[in-house]
């Protein structure tokens, strides 16, 4: 493997770079800062609100939030999932990537009354997407949203 040049300057960092590398870089640093000087509140907010406003930025210029259906070729879905995904504002590098099953997020609420609310809530978004596509079929507008849930 070669060595890199040590005349020449390293790349600049992208909003990637900063949640794999710089972020590591500034947590030892501050952790070490702390640990030397008793720092107070106003000292440690803005810099924990910087950190916000980097992630906000990502989530909101480089984020999504979508639901799934995996299935294999020719078969039905298992069953939906949702997916949040961040990519780096800068290169499109995705930093955050996590799924989870709708029915582990119902039951993760371990209340059955609320789980059984969470059921027939999906139950009736169940409706409405099947009424939109039902309109869809039908030759209706694809940009009209799907009627309500209680006109579902």
């Amino acid at each position: 493997m070669e060595k890199p040049d040590p005349d020449t300057p390293p790349p600049p960092f992208g909003s990637a770079d900063f949640h794999t590398i710089v972020q590591k870089q500034i947590a030892a640093a501050a952790q070490e800062a702390i640990g030397n000087a008793k720092l107070g509140w106003e000292t440690i907010a803005p810099v924990l609100e910087a950190a916000r406003e980097m992630c906000r930025a990502d989530i909101h210029e480089g984020g999504g939030l979508r639901l799934h259906a995996e299935q294999e070729e020719g078969g039905e879905a298992e069953e939906a999932f949702l997916s949040l995904g961040i990519a780096d504002r800068d290169d499109g590098t995705e930093w955050l990537s996590e799924s989870w099953w709708l029915s582990d997020l119902a039951i993760a609420e371990e209340d059955p009354a609320r789980i059984d609310a969470i059921a027939r809530a999906l139950e009736r978004s169940v409706a409405r997407i099947d009424a939109w596509l039902a309109e869809n079929e039908k030759g209706g507008d694809a940009g009209t949203p799907p009627p309500g849930p209680a006109q579902a």
